[in-house]
């Protein structure tokens, strides 16, 4: 009798059969998320396929839901924790047309696999301001709209002018404005089937000097205060209302825990860092010790920023 990986095996073997004909699209079989993600752990997924336009990704989509075979969009890894065990699914990355930048007026118009320090960085080439606090985030122009990114108080949403997407249904759709809702750490998007394809940004005109002096205060204020030195998935839970997750953790005399190879930061306590060979479930278990003993001692419940996968 075939095991379940067995036969998700067989399955994806008839997709292969189907896409290794189609030109824009590269597919690694069964690799180690741990290499995929910034919090550098996790098992294997049943592959990693990178699409480089929308006809790749349709074809993509639509054979893993003919085969039943689970999929997941993945940025830079960098707010996702794969389990040990990995992801018995396909894992797609956009890459190609879906990373490119572009100037329309005094707004850029960014491909969802776009990187956050690319779009920095053309923006500054292009003497357009407000978007410098990312600076140093590892995502990418998809990810951080879905999740409405942010740091040093400020949020990716309030940019956003419109966005295209995938629907469930393969459709595409623009979105403006007055379709989207950001509040902290979550927007509309933020949903399991749909893919945001492209995002367009306000911005304002601003001299290039002014642009690089404000980049290099927030990498400043992103290495004073962050443990850069060691992987990590930046934040681990949210900030309740009018309090910090940071300072209940700190207060709560849990900075520097550690498990195995996972720690909790010596450095910022919101932060769980890989030692070096740490496990998932090392990280897992940590993060639930966390909301356990801050709700047993103070009544609040921490919530997860991060993805657990699966």
């Amino acid at each position: 009798m075939e095991s379940g990986m067995d036969s998700l095996l067989s399955r994806w073997r008839k997709i292969i059969n189907q896409l290794e004909n189609i030109p824009h699209l590269s597919i690694i079989p069964q690799p180690e998320m741990k290499n995929f993600t910034t919090w550098k752990v996790g098992g294997k997924a049943l592959a990693l396929v990178e699409v480089r336009n929308g006809g790749c990704l349709d074809e993509v989509v639509s054979s893993c839901e003919r085969e039943g075979i689970k999929w997941k969009i993945l940025g830079r890894g960098s707010n996702v924790l794969v389990k040990d065990e990995g992801f018995p699914g396909v894992v797609i990355k956009l890459g190609g047309e879906f990373c490119e930048l572009k100037r329309e007026g005094n707004c850029i118009e960014g491909g969802a696999g776009a990187p956050l320090s690319h779009l920095v960085s053309f923006a500054r080439e292009e003497c357009l301001g407000g978007i410098e606090f990312l600076v140093g985030v590892p995502g990418t122009v998809g990810g951080a709209v879905r999740i409405n990114a942010g740091c040093f108080g400020k949020e990716i949403g309030p940019l956003v002018k419109k966005v295209e997407i995938r629907e469930e249904n393969g459709n595409r759709e623009w979105l403006n404005r007055d379709d989207l809702f950001f509040s902290y750490r979550y927007s509309n998007l933020k949903k399991e089937k749909i893919v945001i394809l492209k995002a367009v940004f306000n911005l304002f005109p601003e001299e290039q000097e002014i642009l690089e002096e404000r980049i290099r205060e927030f990498c400043y204020l992103r290495k004073e205060g962050q443990p850069l030195e060691w992987p990590s998935a930046g934040s681990v839970f949210l900030n309740p209302e009018g309090n910090s997750a940071a300072r209940i953790i700190e207060e709560m005399g849990l900075k520097g825990l550690r498990l195995g190879r996972a720690q909790i930061s010596s450095k910022h306590s919101n932060f769980i860092v890989n030692l070096g060979g740490a496990k998932s479930w090392e990280i897992e278990y940590l993060m639930n010790w966390v909301q356990k003993e801050v709700y047993k001692n103070k009544g609040i419940w921490l919530e997860r920023e991060v993805e657990l996968w699966p």
